[in-house]
């Protein structure tokens, strides 16, 4: 029988849900003693190599790991006593498509049961298996960006700490307890990339007439540096954009570069080349957080 993992239909029905998985603290605590079966992309990539660095580096849920690639899917069906950190692509009612870097219970498939592979993502793992998942940007994994799945490694076990402590029971739990850190922002410094504020905010200057704390306007290799080596004292902004024409959407988000928790998040629409970054209401947002 498949192994079932507790998860609001309801709240999963959109892609808009950036970083959630499981609300069932069993099936956590169950998965903690699986080896982790970490699939890396077909042929050399930054991410692979990446990816690869991160688990080494800060892999701690599970005791073990192997790594395979997600072509070996084909040949070597998912088994219930493992776990499986994948690229997953997901199209929701509204034809949002997204990929998301997720950990996966194993399951018992059916006879005939396969998974799809497209682009180095699967694309039918069934909802109730997704034990954590957060919200990537496979293109700029491998244009720069790679460095990000060391915070993305952290910050998925950090949501699954939160699931088996209890403090996570359900999608608003979940989102208070991320909205409770947004005040912890300020503590830190928070470094923002150029290419990642929307168009309304062309300076620093801009930024400081709203958020009157420690934050720094870098250049993007910068906060991949911050975020390869887990700089302490130091937030990094994070942005993706989804989509495209009528369908765009940009989901904002803030990390802690050290631990990987995520500090702030907030999504909508782009259309017509709106709100593709940061804007001013986020920096309202963090400055009057209490």
């Amino acid at each position: 029988m498949r192994q079932t993992l507790l998860l609001s239909s309801l709240a999963f029905s959109s892609l808009l849900n950036a970083q959630y998985g499981t609300f069932d603290k069993k099936a956590v605590a169950s998965a903690k003693s699986s080896t982790t079966v970490v699939l890396q992309d077909a042929g050399g990539t930054p991410y692979n190599t990446e990816l690869m660095n991160a688990v080494k580096a800060n892999w701690k849920f599970t005791g073990s790991t192997d790594f395979a690639t997600i072509t070996d899917l084909a040949t070597a069906p998912v088994e219930p006593g493992k776990t499986y950190l994948m690229k997953l692509r997901k199209t929701d009612a509204e034809k949002h498509d997204a990929t998301f870097l997720a950990l996966v219970q194993g399951w018992k498939m059916k006879k005939g049961e396969t998974l799809k592979v497209e682009d180095n993502a699967v694309t039918n793992v069934p909802a109730e298996q997704e034990l954590a998942f957060i919200l990537i940007d496979a293109k700029l994994m491998d244009n720069g960006g790679a460095a990000m799945l060391n915070i993305y490694v952290k910050a998925l076990q950090d949501y699954l700490k939160q699931v088996e402590t209890g403090k996570i029971i359900d999608k608003a739990t979940a989102d208070r307890l991320y909205a409770s850190r947004n005040r912890l922002v300020k503590e830190q410094e928070l470094w923002v990339a150029k290419e990642q504020l929307d168009k309304s905010l062309p300076d620093l200057a801009a930024i400081q007439e709203t958020y009157k704390q420690s934050v720094k306007l870098m250049d993007y290799a910068q906060l991949m540096a911050a975020a390869s080596k887990g700089q302490p004292g130091v937030c990094l902004a994070d942005v993706v954009i989804t989509g495209e024409y009528k369908t765009k959407w940009c989901f904002r988000r803030v990390f802690n570069a050290s631990t990987g928790e995520l500090m702030y998040q907030r999504d909508e629409a782009a259309l017509f080349d709106k709100k593709l970054g940061f804007i001013k209401e986020d920096f309202r947002i963090l400055e009057q957080s209490r």
